[in-house]
């Protein structure tokens, strides 16, 4: 499709499954990624080459450093183990797949195929949950790569959750930037008033149900803020206590991370396990109101 190789994966999945012993699949796959990305390569029309690591398979021009941005992702991969291995494992079989997309015109002519006609907020990377779960990436400069790897290998470290979007966007953006020490959220009085001001007036609605976080404008900025702040202030909320030694604060964070559904956008697990709903978790920081989803 768009003249590049869209593999049928349920197809490639059926095969896998009744072809491949069940301790050779891991093996499979990683070979079946790397035919992939060798034919996707040169159907893009550039100088694109194929570079591996233990558990990552890069596609990237040749103005990219490879293999600094493996060893990045590699470094991601350990951090977020730390961070998240309690609820969830990074369970998909064969390599990590990461394509590092040239500009903007390779960027959304290979993102075409999961993107619905209309307007979008831009990105510089994503997250791909279809066939193969993957990661597309924009650009050549290493830094901003690697801002965007930490952000969406988070998302394929907690996509098998069933996380409201806002609580996901927030810990992919609070990973991102303690990982990199680069673009940190600086919140001031200035953003409060402005948060405080835009979500009056037009309520918490598109945050809560996750739409905003792919709206043009500045909507979309103001969400990715507010579920950074939101995340930082759960994880400190329910940080381990007495040095380390009360764990019971953290367990139920996680208790709420694991059972927390976008269907009600997180609210039962909230009060459930937390203790609090959402318009008081959002009150921390845009202050007294009606934040819920039932207001929205």
């Amino acid at each position: 499709e768009e003249d590049l190789p869209r593999p049928q994966w349920d197809l490639i999945n059926t095969w896998v499954e009744t072809q491949i012993a069940a301790e050779e699949r891991d093996a499979a796959w990683a070979v079946i990624g790397r035919q992939w990305l060798e034919k996707l390569g040169p159907a893009m029309g550039r100088d694109y080459a194929v570079v591996e690591s233990e558990n990552m398979l890069l596609l990237a021009p040749s103005g990219v450093s490879a293999s600094a941005l493996l060893q990045f992702g590699e470094r991601c991969r350990e951090s977020l183990h730390v961070l998240y291995g309690e609820i969830v494992e990074f369970n998909v079989s064969g390599k990590q797949v990461v394509l590092a997309l040239q500009d903007n015109d390779d960027y959304y002519w290979y993102l075409s195929a999961y993107y619905s006609e209309g307007h979008h907020g831009g990105s510089a990377g994503l997250h791909i949950r279809e066939g193969y779960p993957h990661i597309a990436l924009c650009g050549t400069k290493l830094e901003l790569l690697e801002n965007t790897l930490a952000h969406e290998m988070t998302h394929a470290r907690l996509f098998y959750l069933t996380l409201p979007q806002w609580i996901e966007e927030g810990l992919a953006q609070m990973f991102e930037h303690d990982m990199t020490s680069r673009m940190l959220l600086l919140v001031n009085e200035e953003m409060a008033r402005s948060h405080k001001r835009y979500w009056s007036a037009h309520g918490l609605g598109c945050f809560w149900r996750g739409e905003g976080f792919s709206k043009p404008g500045k909507v979309q900025t103001l969400c990715y803020q507010l579920a950074e702040i939101l995340a930082r202030l759960l994880i400190e909320e329910y940080r381990p206590r007495w040095f380390g030694w009360d764990n019971e604060p953290r367990r139920r964070l996680f208790a709420f991370l694991r059972e927390a559904t976008a269907a009600d956008h997180g609210e039962t697990a909230a009060i459930e396990h937390l203790g609090v709903g959402l318009s008081e978790i959002a009150a921390w920081f845009l202050g007294p109101g009606q934040w819920g989803p039932m207001h929205a």
